[in-house]
């Protein structure tokens, strides 16, 4: 799936949740009970909230990153 990083955003402030691979790893971004989240697969510490999308955003690091300037390293694996 080829998603550009402004149509990730669009579809997170839809209320859509992703699952994408970086790295060799499976992470959630998305909305559920009232909040924004992220975490790796199999991995409940990793777990971060956020009050929106762009709060959420700032929170989340993979690498020491944010997710916009690895963006290109990022496969989407699934949008629902």
């Amino acid at each position: 799936m080829n998603y550009s990083y402004k149509e990730f955003i669009e579809a997170l402030n839809l209320g859509s949740e992703v699952h994408f691979i970086y790295g060799d790893e499976t992470y959630y971004i998305g909305h559920g009970t009232g909040q924004f989240m992220f975490w790796k697969f199999y991995d409940s510490s990793s777990e971060i909230i956020g009050e929106d999308v762009e709060d959420l955003l700032r929170k989340v690091k993979l690498d020491g990153k944010q997710i916009k300037e690895v963006w290109d390293l990022i496969k989407i694996d699934t949008v629902f």
